[in-house]
């Protein structure tokens, strides 16, 4: 299977949890500024869940992933 699709150069997950006890899981792609830290990423990740799902304002992090986007190793295609 081929992807046309742009994707960033990091793969992210990120569970928060509310006040109200709701949880939010989300994942994506994304790519860093130059000189980002894993934790600039979790802090814009951040910002961009709240900017989708408001009631996540304050959430803390239940669980946080993020990992090069690209598979190494024998058999696979690069």
């Amino acid at each position: 299977m081929e992807s046309n699709t742009q994707q960033g150069t990091h793969l992210y997950v990120l569970t928060l949890q509310n006040r109200q006890q709701s949880a939010c899981t989300v994942s994506g792609t994304f790519t860093p500024e130059p000189g980002f830290t894993r934790f600039d990423v979790l802090g814009q990740l951040r910002i961009d869940v709240v900017r989708q799902y408001p009631s996540m304002e304050g959430a803390v992090v239940l669980y946080f992933a993020l990992e090069a986007n690209h598979l190494t190793g024998e058999g696979v295609a690069s």
